[in-house]
């Protein structure tokens, strides 16, 4: 991983004190946000065959060693690939010429497709214990016991394990039982998160990062550190300007048997490549203008490890899958964080615009539309923190809640989450009992209560404001983008 160096830092300010509004989300995305996603020039060109021969090694090659920065320009044409492409080495992009050039995965294989980024894991050292008894969401410093052991550029993460308290307090530990048998109720073991930072500022006792605390650390209900970490990722690299299709048969069709859809006759071979575009450990690196038709599961499965990633006006079309759990996500953040997902769209999907389970952030879903979609889009499971929903539309459901008995017990799913003028036929919001917040700003859409709960408890309402009319400003990621001057300026070696 490339070494960084913090040539300056300039306010820290949060620029929405003026909307009173906690949290900044304007720090995600390539270069923060602060920097253009570059054009790299051309230094690999590959030809389609004419006889429809299989291209893995080709390209893979062709990846493997192009002279960095650099694109590997595929023409148009059709590519039969029967293997995983992985683009592991820095500054390195794989790029068609728009939709004329198509990359079919073939073969029977639940696979992934385009794999950016390496597989490693973060090494945690030098902990160091947050004194503070309650740091609130928003707040873009830490006081720590020992500031000396922190200093500008260091990589860090704010962690914190929670207790039995915390989960007694959610009601996780009595989620009520679904008709499967299915739900495990939550443990405090389970709950240990980290969100990975950027030291700015060290200031006496405070310790300024580069982003803001997306979760309350309340004493009385974890314990939370600031510790060091380092890992091996794959830095400013992507796909672009490509088409990315799965082979299926298309013989194999169902009946949906109930539900909303019954009825419903649809392709749903399922032994075919799964996912188009993994993101693993890699940071400072974009998806942009790639369209898919015909996978099972997702366009971008941006997972743990991946930071800093933009993906930028993708299409996601077609999807060939049964109707069911774990199918059909189109932009999926199973793990990844300071992420920005922008104007781009999911046709046919269950959950087009997804978080998972524990998933830290800030993130941002900005401009999305979801079409013909077959379920909610919103955080899905256990507890995400930090994510902005602005301007997105869908034409089904958009929802932060409790989840309670869903899947194997999804409970709370997710806090500090905010939909901000956002369009969907139907909204539910709602607040944990304790630890956080929701909020729903200047969205239209018929206002839910949120699921039947079997215990028959109403769970608390989230934040509305200004419901059936949008606000100012428009968009409240744009705002606070335009607003603050650049925070981070950093040389890549």
């Amino acid at each position: 991983m490339k070494k960084i160096t913090l040539a300056f830092v300039l306010s820290l300010t949060c620029v929405m004190a003026s909307a009173k509004f906690p949290i900044d989300f304007s720090r995600v995305g390539y270069m923060w946000g602060e920097r253009q996603i570059p054009d790299y020039p051309v230094r690999v060109v590959l030809e389609a065959p004419a006889d429809g021969a299989d291209m893995t090694a080709a390209i893979q090659s062709a990846l493997d060693n192009a002279e960095a920065p650099g694109a590997v320009l595929l023409k148009a044409g059709t590519y039969n690939v029967s293997g995983p492409l992985l683009i592991l080495n820095n500054d390195v992009v794989l790029r068609g010429e728009g939709n004329e050039t198509v990359i079919v995965a073939t073969g029977k294989e639940r696979r992934t497709l385009v794999t950016l980024g390496k597989s490693t894991k973060p090494v945690y050292s030098g902990r160091c214990a947050i004194t503070e008894g309650f740091t609130p969401v928003g707040q873009m410093w830490v006081k720590v016991a020992e500031p000396s052991m922190f200093s500008v550029g260091d990589r860090v993460a704010v962690g914190c394990a929670v207790n039995d308290r915390w989960i007694s307090d959610l009601r996780m530990d009595r989620i009520p039982q679904n008709p499967r048998g299915s739900v495990k109720q939550w443990k405090s073991r389970q709950y240990k998160i980290r969100w990975e930072r950027l030291v700015v500022r060290v200031q006496g006792d405070r310790i300024w990062l580069d982003n803001p605390i997306v979760m309350e650390l309340d004493s009385k209900y974890m314990d939370s550190w600031l510790e060091h970490v380092d890992m091996d990722r794959t830095t400013c690299s992507g796909i672009e300007n490509i088409k990315l299709i799965s082979a299926y048969d298309s013989t194999v069709v169902v009946k949906q048997k109930s539900g909303k859809y019954k009825g419903l006759v649809y392709a749903a071979d399922e032994d075919h490549a799964w996912a188009a575009i993994d993101i693993k450990s890699a940071e400072h690196c974009w998806v942009r203008n790639v369209t898919t038709a015909n996978f099972a599961y997702a366009l971008v499965d941006i997972k743990r490890g991946a930071k800093n990633i933009t993906v930028r006006e993708c299409v996601s079309t077609h999807p060939v899958s049964q109707i069911t759990g774990s199918r059909r996500d189109a932009f999926h953040i199973t793990g990844g964080e300071l992420c920005l997902i922008e104007r781009c769209k999911a046709e046919h999907d269950r959950h087009g615009l997804i978080t998972a389970g524990k998933v830290p952030g800030p993130n941002v879903f900005l401009e999305c539309e979801m079409i013909n979609a077959y379920t909610d889009a919103g955080p899905h499971q256990r507890w995400a923190t930090g994510v902005l929903y602005d301007g997105c539309v869908t034409d089904n459901l958009l929802a932060v809640q409790d989840r309670a008995g869903w899947g194997t017990g999804h409970g709370w799913a997710g806090v500090s989450f905010v939909f901000w003028n956002c369009h969907a036929a139907t909204l539910i919001c709602q607040n944990p009992w304790v630890n956080g917040k929701n909020w729903c700003i200047g969205c239209t859409g018929e206002k839910l209560p949120g699921r039947n709960y079997p215990d028959g408890i109403v769970r608390p309402d989230g934040i509305w404001k200004s419901h059936g009319k949008p606000v100012k400003p428009g968009s409240l990621y744009r705002y606070q983008l335009s607003k603050r001057k650049p925070s981070i300026s950093l040389i890549y070696e």
